[in-house]
């Protein structure tokens, strides 16, 4: 009939001001696609565009002149129709958005266990540097001996200190390492993942995942470095401080009552500055990852007309 002419013309307007890029390789457009599974529902009297055809539906009645009469007030029309088009269509349109996410959110799945082991570590070790650096009640009847007691207590407790800082140093690194492996596996396997739903070219692809796992390996190894700093700290500040308690006026008894309350305040102190340098890494993942799922899913921008 007279009007088929003008509906496809209509149908191919629709689709370039959709803004659909997609290359002839990949086959019919992404948005194509969608409309066609929603033309079919139509037929079930649940599409919305229906009465989107119905509001245009001067175009089949012959008034095409209308169209060159007040073009720009149409393509308004058209525009807003459009935008509630897109509306509707959501579930399918953001098909890309959710199979990037799907994807990103893996890699996070698959991080989230050592970062809860690294809190865990934490937390055991805090407990066993305080069993072993805590003077015992055994001390205090030592220290009565007299000054020269005292000083080869001090001598052994500042070795002390530094052999327990140092083993826990060493029980971080595997799982630093481990931290780091993961990330490349993973983000090796989101690029592959993601290469058929990007709507990013190859090049730009590349790019995207190549800075993601810059930046997570970049994270992992200064949350790493943060650790060892802590250690590393917490190590100086107690061996600075059994020298104050070799004094004439402080009695033994005192002198460990002191040293067990400094030890645990110390040691407090690293468990809870290194928790939250290990929470940080984590909402830093989940802001990489956001970021990244915005990059790989952006449709381009429609022309103007």
């Amino acid at each position: 009939s007279p009007a088929k002419p003008a509906q496809s013309g209509l149908w191919e307007y629709v689709s370039q001001l959709t803004g659909d890029k997609d290359s002839p390789e990949h086959g019919h457009s992404k948005l194509g696609r969608d409309m066609t599974n929603l033309k079919e529902s139509i037929q079930d009297g649940v599409s919305y565009m229906g009465d989107f055809l119905q509001k245009l539906s001067p175009l089949s009645r012959g008034l095409q002149p209308r169209l060159y009469e007040d073009s720009a007030g149409l393509r308004k029309a058209i525009r807003r129709e459009l935008d509630s088009l897109r509306a509707k269509l959501s579930p399918y349109v953001d098909e890309v958005h959710q199979q990037v996410g799907k994807q990103l959110d893996e890699l996070r799945q698959q991080l989230q266990p050592l970062t809860e082991q690294l809190l865990e570590q934490v937390s055991l070790r805090a407990r066993e540097l305080r069993r072993h650096l805590v003077p015992s009640r055994e001390v205090t009847a030592q220290l009565l001996d007299g000054a020269d007691e005292l000083q080869r207590f001090m001598a052994h407790y500042a070795d002390k200190i530094a052999f327990h800082t140092d083993q826990v140093k060493d029980i971080f690194h595997p799982y630093t390492d481990r931290l780091l492996t993961e990330i490349h596996r993973n983000v090796e396997e989101l690029h592959r993942s993601v290469a058929p739903h990007a709507r990013a070219s190859p090049e730009q692809l590349n790019q995207h995942i190549q800075e993601l796992s810059a930046k997570l390996t970049r994270n992992a190894r200064d949350l790493h470095q943060q650790i060892q700093k802590n250690l590393e700290q917490l190590k100086a500040k107690l061996s600075l401080y059994p020298g104050s308690l070799g004094g004439p006026a402080a009695p033994p008894g005192r002198s460990r009552e002191a040293l067990a309350r400094e030890v645990q305040r110390r040691v407090e102190e690293f468990r809870r500055d290194t928790y939250a340098q290990i929470q940080a890494f984590t909402r830093a993942l989940d802001q990489e990852t956001e970021e990244m799922r915005l990059k790989l899913s952006a449709r381009p921008d429609p022309p103007d007309e």
